[in-house]
């Protein structure tokens, strides 16, 4: 099939267009419109769910392939894709990898925002990383700045490169991956860099208030503790949950653990085994304290064992 050439402000990768009657388009709440419409154009169908990462892939006995689009594929949730689904993963090219599961074949497709006309001004060294969607803007800047560029896209759970000079600019349109970052380096100097707002801004203030209520969540001296498991492919670790309900915490397994979900329980306490932000973007929407395994099991406030998923 002949790529379209009229998606507007998106490149999507051309193995979009391969889909058909056999396959299912997966894609994160922004991108769905890009989905109707590879759905539209191939025969294929659309998945409604609301997935967040590569982590939320679902196979479904309807259908034998499954076209992830708009998302990384981080080694850790490749890690757990492999080992809950008993399949084999493999990069086709730059950003794009198939997954081979029994009769099931899961492809992750990358898309793109395109440039905008005028970039955001970075003043200083330092080093630039993306989200997957940003990578043609942040090398646009590369190009402009001559600042080093990350190798690889970063996630919500996955920062693959130290900042160099200490200070990193995270090209993206949320806080969400700016605070992933410094998360997982919380001596560097991290910025925003919002290709639409055209805007660099630190994001210190946020990451002192979000350290404060992981503080807080453990300061929580529990007696009904639950600890929470995913049935997300990409999160679901079974083993962390059995360690701790051997200790004599209930388990817990959700697909989508949102705020009012976990309240509705009433425990003092839950450890969460998924996906890390589950316990940080949250943090001030969730009454119940909530703790990531790695800082309930090592009792510390440390931003590294916040975001730490294995």
């Amino acid at each position: 099939m002949q790529v379209p050439a009229d998606l507007g402000g998106v490149e999507v990768h051309p193995l979009a267009w391969q889909a058909g009657p056999d396959a299912i388009i997966e894609a994160p709440p922004g991108f769905k419109w890009l989905a109707v419409e590879i759905a539209r154009r191939t025969g294929a169908s659309v998945s409604g769910r609301p997935v967040w990462g590569a982590c939320d892939v679902r196979l479904d006995s309807a259908f034998r392939r499954v076209f992830h689009v708009g998302h990384s594929v981080p080694p850790n949730v490749a890690h757990l894709l492999q080992k809950n689904l008993g399949g084999a993963l493999k990069m086709l090219e730059t950003d794009v990898y198939k997954l081979e599961a029994g009769a099931f074949e899961v492809y992750f497709v990358p898309v793109y925002y395109r440039p905008p006309p005028r970039l955001p001004k970075i003043e200083g060294p330092g080093k630039i990383y993306f989200p997957l969607p940003y990578r043609r803007i942040a090398e646009a800047l590369r190009e402009e700045t001559g600042l080093p560029l990350a190798r690889d896209p970063i996630t919500g759970c996955w920062v693959g490169e130290p900042p160099e000079g200490g200070t990193a600019y995270v090209v993206a349109s949320g806080r969400f991956h700016p605070l992933t970052l410094k998360l997982f380096y919380p001596e560097a100097s991290v910025y925003q860099v919002d290709p639409f707002r055209g805007a660099v801004e630190s994001i210190a203030g946020e990451f002192a208030r979000l350290m404060k209520l992981r503080a807080r969540a453990l300061l929580a001296t529990p007696r009904r503790i639950a600890v929470l498991v995913s049935t997300k492919p990409g999160q679901r670790q079974g083993d962390k949950a059995a360690e701790l309900a051997a200790r004599g915490a209930i388990v817990v397994v959700m697909d989508d653990a949102l705020p009012e979900y976990i309240d509705d329980m009433s425990f003092e306490l839950v450890v969460n085994t998924a996906c890390p932000r589950i316990g940080i973007d949250d943090a001030d929407r969730i009454a119940t304290p909530v703790l990531n395994y790695f800082e309930f099991k090592l009792g510390a406030v440390d931003p590294r064992l916040a975001v730490r998923m294995l």
